[in-house]
């Protein structure tokens, strides 16, 4: 928990570096008590005069005053007694014992100036906004002579303000540094910057890069130790100070990444190789190509049918792209050599029934052009990108008639693929379908079998077919008239499109 103190504790202390390298030699029990001021004592008088809230610096050499100093910290409600290497011995265990049984820090610090010690203590008790200011002074000079990519930021917000650094994608892979452990989820899914308690200390989250849409790529992440309330703050204020000099790392390397758009396909192809487990570096390059890695991915893989590489215009990419986002699609369009790879990404899983709404988007897209797609199911995570574009383009490949295939249409269509190759059915549908054999030039059988592969949507056959509607109707209205059936018959339609789909294997082959 971040309590709302305005006093710094022994702890905060520590934790945020103003006592340099000094460690804890014994009395943790005390270390959460606040400090109100700071201390030299030279002799036993000064000892004495020390009050509640106080914390001591014993620059005195005598070998009994650090014992007196923890009694009179005791009764006198001091808050610590602190050490410093050059005056002193270490302390004997005896020593340590006592400090423990009355809960008194004791520390010792290397410093060999207790002036200095003792100056740097009494600004950050009294006055911490001047020590948060020399900090915000000191990271953004060092921001300022060096270049700020994440290494750079991570390690100088480590030097300056002693906190555990990383920067961080939004789907927790950390490109630099570490992770915080425990670090909560829900942290890195807003868009401002957060703090957050953790088990030990606290964590600040500040986002680096947001889209269009208010989603952030990158977060930079700062776990200190401690909760004051004001530190917290002085954490944030300066991880957001750094967070804009990193944003413009950012901006600067995704210029040079668009000046190399061709190599955005092999950047696709790398990622789809990894597999599972998709290397740090890699997320780092998706996310300065603008690629969001985290959510739900669905996969589509356009290619021309029949094949033609080589032969592309130029400019079909961006007339593709400009398709999609006008039918509201708007995710990562990549061109390969075969075909583009493009995927939509969803914060939660999309439900099963919007494949069926993305296929038609997807159909009006593409247009009369002689492109078809394939269409793979929502996968999660960098993963998850590989696996739905590879089903995509497994689809693409099984389209036949079709504009757009969804990847849990293939075995349906193989099936009947299968079964449309039998010599027996064959020659069954050629006796069911002869009624409709040169009928209307043959305009009567062919409807019949778009209507059917439409699933029976007299609007959808008629797209196709580049009529009215009504005409469809009349013209599958006569078809059953002719074969002797009903194609609201489960069966009798079943069996017609069998038939008509082993009329067309007979026809191709």
């Amino acid at each position: 928990m971040i309590d709302d103190a305005e006093s710094l504790s022994v702890r905060d202390l520590l934790e945020i570096g103003v006592l340099g390298d000094a460690c804890l030699l014994a009395g943790g029990r005390g270390l959460d008590v606040e400090v109100s001021d700071v201390r030299l004592a030279a002799d036993l008088t000064a000892v004495e005069a020390c009050s509640a809230g106080d914390l001591v610096i014993l620059t005195g050499q005598q070998p009994y005053l650090v014992e007196v100093a923890l009694r009179r910290a005791y009764s006198a409600d001091v808050r610590a007694v602190v050490l410093v290497s050059g005056a002193h011995q270490p302390p004997s265990a005896a020593t340590l014992s006592f400090a423990n049984r009355l809960g008194v820090p004791l520390l010792q610090t290397k410093a060999a100036d207790p002036l200095l010690v003792a100056d740097s203590l009494r600004t950050a008790v009294r006055r911490p906004e001047v020590v948060a200011a020399r900090l915000l002074n000191a990271v953004t000079a060092r921001l300022g002579r060096s270049r700020p990519d994440p290494r750079s930021v991570v390690t100088i917000l480590s030097g300056e303000l002693h906190v555990t650094c990383a920067v961080i994608s939004a789907d927790g892979t950390a490109i630099e540094g570490v992770s915080p452990p425990g670090l909560p989820a829900e942290l890195l899914m807003g868009s401002v910057a957060t703090t957050a308690a953790l088990a030990e200390g606290f964590a600040v989250a500040v986002p680096v890069e947001v889209d269009g849409t208010g989603h952030v790529h990158l977060w930079l992440v700062s776990h200190a130790g401690g909760s004051n309330k004001r530190w917290a703050e002085t954490v944030l204020q300066i991880s957001q100070v750094a967070s804009w000099a990193l944003g413009n790392w950012v901006a600067a390397e995704r210029l040079e990444t668009e000046r190399r758009a061709r190599s955005l396909g092999s950047l696709l192809s790398e990622l789809l190789a990894s597999g599972d487990d998709v290397p740090p570096m890699l997320v780092q390059q998706a996310v300065l190509a603008g690629w969001r890695l985290d959510g739900w991915h669905t996969g589509v893989y356009a290619m021309p049918n029949p094949p033609a590489p080589g032969t592309r215009d130029p400019g079909h990419t961006e007339r593709l792209r400009v398709e999609l986002s006008r039918r509201g699609l708007h995710g990562q369009l990549v061109e390969g050599a075969e075909g583009w790879s493009f995927w939509l990404t969803n914060d939660s899983e999309p439900p099963q029934s919007q494949h069926r709404e993305l296929t038609a988007k997807l159909a009006a897209a593409l247009g009369p052009s002689r492109l078809v797609a394939g269409v793979g199911r929502p996968h999660p995570g960098a993963a998850g990108v590989g696996r739905t574009l590879a089903e995509a383009r497994e689809a693409a490949a099984m389209t036949g008639a079709a504009k757009v295939v969804h990847i849990d249409e293939l075995g349906v269509r193989r099936l009947l693929s299968m079964a449309a190759e039998t010599p027996a059915l064959v020659e069954q549908a050629t006796r069911l379908l002869e009624p409709l054999v040169g009928v209307e030039d043959g305009q009567l059988l062919r409807t019949l079998a778009v209507y059917l592969d439409e699933e029976s949507v007299t609007s959808s056959a008629a797209v196709r077919l580049k009529v009215h509607r009504n005409t469809v109707a009349q013209r599958i209205n006569r078809a059953e008239q002719l074969l002797g059936v009903s194609l609201t018959n489960a069966d009798e339609r079943l069996a017609v499109h069998l038939a008509c789909r082993a009329a067309r294997a007979s026809e191709e082959g």
